[in-house]
């Protein structure tokens, strides 16, 4: 059993952010539309397993925006730019300052933390607005930080803009290879005082298509190649969720058409140096077929794509629960956090993997991605 353990990707939000106009997603009886704070987080991993994380990586919601770009809202100059992008990015805006009050311990009603439980929070992956300009993704940094205040801003590892929502393939491609939105992923090089920020991978071969990951490796290959020799670093690269398999045909032997370019896309991918993969999120990937129970039936299930992944991401494979999302397709309800936890240690003790190199995929990867000590 692990002495220490990072959950490098779980969400939070406070009970006055549940409506459609603070997350889209969560329409009026969501499964989730109810307050999930470290105080929710912390119930569910003692309840669920005997070990207990010794800390986490939020990440970002995908809260509301009016619109995905703002058009011709930013048409003034100084303050008045300032006004606009603080009332079109008013929900990701709030989203910091919830985190804000987490790592300063002044909870609000609601926020579903005590004192203290800031500590826990060791990194936070923050939304940009990546499809932007690069003088107006320049412009929301400057207010985020502004937002955020010292404390969490030193905390703000790294940042992600979902992918997985772009459901045609041109759309995607004409966005990630974008002029913008390559110079505003080269801009997180020269975060955190040069440490530099993460940018986390939101793709979704099984709902979106293999074409997505596809698109994210050729995305990643050109940061790499405009990146040349890296004298001015490399933008380090988190793929979230295994990039989101089609898991429904888990029993068949024989892999499908699909399953042979999603794996040549994350053999393209971990072919680049810095680019990290999370154990996380599979649990809504059978659909439609049922999500196995056990730990043993998972890791069967898992077979094809963790027995690529092991050997291609090797020391680049970092845990994460994907809390509460994986209670979705959990199918332990509120106990699938250590059923996920439980799949992962049985995975790594029948690998026959040394104590270093479980500690690596326990938390010291997600410690070196996104530059966390602890």
């Amino acid at each position: 059993m692990p002495q220490t353990m990072l959950d490098t990707h779980i969400h939070l939000w406070p009970s006055t952010a549940l409506a459609p106009t603070n997350h889209r997603w969560m329409t009026p009886g969501h499964q989730l539309a109810l307050q999930h704070g470290i105080s929710e987080y912390r119930a569910a991993t003692q309840l669920s397993s005997p070990n207990q994380p010794s800390g986490f990586v939020y990440v970002e919601t995908d809260r509301f925006l009016p619109s995905e770009f703002p058009s011709a809202m930013f048409t003034g100059s100084g303050e008045e730019r300032r006004t606009s992008m603080r009332e079109w990015a008013n929900e990701p805006l709030e989203e910091l300052k919830f985190l804000r009050r987490v790592v300063e311990d002044q909870p609000h009603g609601g926020d579903g933390f005590q004192v203290g439980d800031g500590d826990l929070m060791k990194g936070a992956v923050a939304w940009a607005p990546f499809q932007l300009s690069s003088d107006l993704f320049n412009l929301y940094l400057d207010l985020a930080e502004e937002t955020a205040g010292p404390q969490l801003w030193k905390r703000i590892v790294g940042f992600r803009y979902l992918l997985q929502g772009i459901r045609q393939e041109a759309d995607l491609r004409r966005l990630v290879l974008s002029e913008d939105w390559l110079q505003n992923l080269l801009r997180l090089r020269q975060g955190r005082e040069g440490k530099g920020w993460a940018f986390d991978v939101g793709v979704d071969t099984h709902g979106g298509g293999k074409w997505q990951v596809e698109v994210a490796a050729d995305m990643i290959e050109t940061v790499r190649n405009v990146e040349g020799d890296g004298s001015s670093g490399h933008v380090r690269f988190v793929l979230n969720h295994l990039c989101k398999p089609d898991l429904s045909n888990h029993a068949s032997p024989h892999p499908s058409l699909a399953d042979y370019a999603y794996q040549y896309a994350l053999t393209r991918m971990a072919a680049k140096p810095l680019v990290y993969m999370k154990l996380s999120g599979v649990f809504n990937e059978f659909y439609p077929s049922p999500t196995p129970v056990t730990s043993a039936e998972l890791n069967q299930a898992l077979q094809r794509p963790l027995g690529n992944i092991f050997p291609l991401f090797k020391n680049r494979i970092m845990f994460g629960s994907d809390w509460p999302v994986c209670n979705l397709g959990g199918p332990l309800g509120e106990n699938s956090w250590g059923l996920w936890r439980q799949v992962v240690e049985d995975r790594l003790q029948n690998a026959g993997l040394s104590d270093e190199e479980k500690e690596q995929i326990w938390w010291k990867a997600g410690c070196e991605a996104y530059r966390i000590e602890m």
